[in-house]
């Protein structure tokens, strides 16, 4: 049986939002840059954060209860061998 714990996935949740972090920084120089101070930029760019933060939010209080040792079963080997019981 292959298991993992639980805090992989915060791991591999973790690395997304350093990537998004990265590509909203950017995405913001590049409006500083090319200096489109447009109301639609203003807009976008605002609800783009505001959505941002709000996910993090509502995550971060769906995820203060976990038990994060809980092992999670990527693989057993029963579920074949169940399969082609005749």
């Amino acid at each position: 049986m292959l298991t993992v714990p639980l805090y992989f996935f915060l791991f591999a949740y973790l690395i997304f939002l350093a990537i998004f972090a990265v590509f909203s920084i950017l995405n913001f120089y590049h409006v500083l840059e090319t200096a489109s101070f447009t109301l639609v930029s203003f807009i976008i760019s605002f609800f783009i954060f505001s959505l941002t933060i709000l996910t993090l939010y509502f995550t971060q209080q769906l995820l203060i209860e976990i038990d994060w040792q809980t092992p999670v079963v990527l693989f057993n080997s029963n579920w074949i061998s169940n399969i082609f019981q005749f």
